[in-house]
């Protein structure tokens, strides 16, 4: 009873959150071709003005593109001018996929229909971009270059220095010449700022004197920042220092490269982990109550872990012998056989597994004893089906169960298994169980709903 009011209560909390959260509620979904579709996987949120509105249904090859199959809330008004872009998220360039919705129009665009896709600029794209900058730079420089040579194989340049060096000795010889003319209005330059000199200082010379009180220090250290960073970029220009190996040595710009590429690849790897969780309660038929927790981790769309616990009353147990002998009168010995029986009520899952498109395969421990599982997936309809093999017994055989999990409306899930299905002690049972199902968004989602 106390599982059941939990169960419950987890259904009514999530009923509270399903018309504004991502995850619940209904959704129409849409299609859109993009030319690269890195760092985008299932589950990836869809977002309008930055708020979940929907969300990646799957991902599968076209051609030479990926066709990225999405479902969006049905509150959301998808028109034939919306746009979906992918835009990256920080220096590191995560992804993550926005739609413009346009102008609003009285027309909502057809369940299935095509949406076409933008890629907004990312530090990938800046980086590209660069290249080729410096790449269109370098070809600029060698045709300038080019450019400069005469026919006769000489340097442009240096017959536009050769005139500007005859320019200047002409403009010398003119200035000796009127070297007297020169000095005189020179001289009457200065007498005419003498005389400015002295109205200025007569009108404003407290005012004044003070501002040249206060410049005075000011443009000291001014000449000294100066001084001081023509000598941080002559250091830069010969390579020295971490700046100026950043941007002599291209081994160093390659390395650096290689670094965050690196980093990306790995914060992309934790932010495309997903979670799935999975709790159930129920009753066998022949002993009593089946409640299970299971966490499904997918470092990868077709890796994942199983992490689980169960706690149940059926299944193959182990049983212990005991013969306990006492002397009597005469020396007779009276024997007597103990059974004991070593049930664990608490179980454990460990397992590792991979999904093959609807196949999924897992090994590992099964309810702490090894096993193997095979699963197969109905996504379109919401149905899993399964088979488990484990804790095999020399005398009792394999334990082998048949199960069906189907989804019954957002979270909810019934679950029907057959246990012990091949028991030569005839210990076969069935299981019905009712359960909620969340991914990780539904977790969040539900954990902010509490939050408030």
């Amino acid at each position: 009873m106390l599982a059941l009011f939990a169960l419950a209560s987890v259904v009514f909390m999530s009923l509270k959150i399903t018309s504004n959260q991502a995850g619940f509620g209904k959704y129409t979904e849409y299609q859109t071709v993009l030319d690269d579709a890195t760092g985008i996987v299932e589950k990836t949120p869809i977002k309008v003005a930055g708020i979940n509105a929907g969300r990646i249904k799957r991902i599968r090859l076209q051609g030479n593109k990926a066709l990225v199959e999405f479902e969006m809330k049905d509150d959301i008004k998808m028109t034939p001018n919306s746009r979906l872009n992918v835009k990256s998220v920080g220096f590191l360039g995560d992804k993550y996929l926005d739609i413009n919705l346009g102008e609003p129009t009285p027309k909502r665009l057809e369940e299935g229909s095509l949406v076409p896709s933008e890629v907004a600029g990312g530090l990938d794209t800046i980086g590209k971009d660069a290249g080729a900058m410096i790449k269109e730079i370098k070809e600029v420089a060698i045709l300038i270059k080019e450019s400069l040579k005469e026919a006769d194989g000489s340097n442009r340049l240096e017959k536009i220095t050769g005139n500007i060096k005859d320019l200047t000795a002409s403009l010398k010889r003119v200035m000796e010449k009127n070297e007297g003319k020169v000095d005189e209005i020179v001289e009457n330059i200065k007498l005419m700022t003498e005389q400015l000199q002295f109205e200025t200082d007569r009108l404003q010379k407290d005012s004044l004197m003070a501002d040249l009180t206060k410049i005075g220090p000011i443009l000291d250290k001014t000449d000294k920042a100066v001084t001081d960073l023509k000598d941080i970029i002559a250091d830069v220009k010969d390579g020295k220092g971490t700046v100026g190996k950043l941007l002599r040595d291209d081994a160093v710009v390659d390395q650096v490269s290689q670094t965050l590429s690196s980093v990306n690849r790995l914060v992309n790897r934790i932010n495309n982990i997903e979670a799935d969780i999975g709790l159930s309660t129920g009753a066998n038929t022949r002993l009593g109550g089946d409640t299970r927790f299971d966490l499904d981790i997918y470092p990868a769309p077709e890796r994942f872990f199983r992490i689980g616990v169960v706690t149940n009353d059926y299944g193959p147990q182990l049983e212990e012998e005991k013969e306990t002998c006492t002397s009597v009168n005469g020396g007779a010995e009276n024997c007597t056989e103990t059974r004991k029986i070593n049930k664990s009520n608490f179980k454990f899952n460990l397992q590792i597994g991979r999904r093959i498109q609807r196949l999924g395969i897992r090994a590992g421990i099964i309810e702490s004893t090894g096993g193997v599982g095979i699963d197969y997936f109905f996504p379109d309809w919401g149905v899993r089906t399964g088979m488990e093999v484990f804790d095999y017994q020399k005398d009792a055989g394999p334990s082998v169960r048949l199960l069906t999990e189907v989804k019954i409306w957002n979270v909810l899930f019934a679950r029907v298994a057959g246990e012990d299905l091949i028991s030569k002690d005839g210990n076969a049972s069935a299981t019905i169980s009712l359960g909620l199902r969340f991914n990780d968004q539904d977790l969040a989602a539900l954990i902010g709903l509490v939050a408030r």
